[in-house]
């Protein structure tokens, strides 16, 4: 077992990976507009998120929709600038995250020679870019770009990009949407890169009654001792792995009870850090939609308790 995350930090060299409490920007950026599912992000956001003592900030972009098989739209990049920014101003590190390339999923042979220069369009463009910017390569593989897939296509782009990044931090992740089981089949990580994994376990739980799913679970309750001992086995598993590990995800659909919704995310963090595992909440806000959110943009407070359950 890996020893509590403070202990972790402060025996831990100066190039460790920085991330120790994160939250996903989602919602926004990864919709095809920013604005569609109801959020944009505002640079009040990003104070807050650091005035609540978060590290970093995840932010998933759809970058495969602003692709013309050529070049990345100007505008995409000048946007995603400005949040990078506003998140360095601030004092956070950013994980550039691609986000929801469907074809890709759907198609790999069709799609592969796009990602691969869409990252060297990214990593020419953020050449100069500070430490603090993270690459994240592709948010949960699935269906037929599997795990064994994923591995050899991610080996190649993070060639690629150490010719001009030799030392920027990397996030892969295995297939099957990221499942803690297929990260941990993947070999261990080279300089300077990290496995991720997303955790919404049980599904049954944390999407129960999500309007946006064509049949959701039925309300449901988390919480016995059995269902404590799987997350704490779960968090060990992933801690045991050869190289840092990061929970890239994790977190509630709203509609759950919302006492039972905050002991299963306080739970779920406190394990990860009892194993010394950096992790990063689904998600700060998700607009007019009911979702997963930390933050009510309406009122520009902290859902209550959530918070607390975050431990900040």
């Amino acid at each position: 077992m890996r020893a509590p995350l403070l202990l972790v930090l402060l025996s831990t060299p100066a190039t460790a990976f920085p991330v120790e409490r994160c939250i996903n920007l989602g919602a926004a950026m990864e919709a095809p507009v920013e604005g569609d599912w109801g959020y944009v992000i505002q640079e009040t956001d990003i104070a807050e998120i650091a005035a609540a003592g978060f590290d970093t900030i995840r932010l998933p972009v759809r970058f495969s929709d602003h692709w013309n098989g050529e070049r990345l739209s100007t505008d995409i990049l000048a946007r995603t600038d400005q949040v990078i920014g506003w998140a360095t101003a601030q004092g956070l590190n950013t994980i550039l995250d691609l986000h929801h390339f469907w074809d890709l999923n759907a198609d790999p042979d069709a799609h592969i020679p796009d990602l691969f220069k869409i990252w060297s369009a990214l990593a020419l463009h953020y050449e100069t870019a500070p430490d603090t910017l993270i690459f994240e390569l592709f948010n949960e593989p699935e269906g037929a770009f599997t795990t064994a897939r994923a591995v050899s296509v991610f080996q190649d782009i993070t060639t690629m990009i150490r010719e001009t990044h030799p030392d920027r931090w990397i996030i892969t992740g295995g297939g099957d949407w990221n499942n803690l089981d297929e990260t941990l089949r993947m070999p261990s990580p080279g300089h300077r890169e990290v496995r991720t994994f997303h955790y919404y376990h049980p599904w049954e739980f944390t999407h129960q009654q999500a309007a946006y799913l064509e049949d959701p679970p039925p309300p449901s309750t988390w919480g016995s001792p059995q269902d404590r001992a799987t997350l704490s086995a779960n968090m060990a598993r992933a801690a045991a792995a050869d190289g840092p590990v990061f929970m890239g995800e994790f977190g509630v659909y709203a509609a759950t009870d919302t006492v039972q919704r905050l002991n299963w995310i306080s739970a779920v963090r406190q394990a990860a850090e009892a194993e010394g595992l950096p992790w990063c909440y689904w998600g700060f806000s998700q607009g007019d939609a009911i979702g997963f959110s930390a933050y009510d943009t309406g009122t520009a407070t902290w859902e209550p308790g959530m918070l607390d359950a975050l431990g900040r």
